[in-house]
């Protein structure tokens, strides 16, 4: 499939993997391969429903695009991305973020719209 494709090239030179427009359910738990080297993760425009603990993993993540999927839950190990800078989670399904987030604090971009859903 063209979303493994993707996913199989790993990061870019500048540290992005575009996986975004797939029909990705969870988050790949190949993406903990790249702890060292992935900066920026999009991944709008999917079928997400949360955001689990393995995310926590991706110590040098600065930016994370997670909008428009159907995302309810985000797991507090975001608090680990110490690094993040921007995170998008603008449409979708959550009601409140975790705690954790606060431990982001170079975090100056963080948009987040609820979207309710029928």
């Amino acid at each position: 499939m063209e979303e493994y494709d993707d996913l199989a090239m790993g990061p870019t030179k500048d540290g992005s993997i575009n996986l975004s427009h797939n029909t990705w359910k969870t988050l790949p738990p190949e993406l903990s391969n790249f702890s060292t080297t992935l900066l920026h993760l999009e991944m709008s425009n999917n079928q997400l429903t949360s955001i689990p603990e393995s995310i926590g993993a991706l110590i040098l993540l600065q930016t994370l695009d997670v909008s428009l999927n159907q995302i309810e839950t985000i797991d507090g190990a975001i608090g680990k991305c110490i690094r993040l800078r921007r995170f998008n989670v603008a449409k979708n399904r959550i009601e409140t973020l975790p705690a954790e987030i606060g431990d982001c604090i170079l975090l100056v971009s963080k948009l987040v719209r609820v979207v309710n859903s029928v």
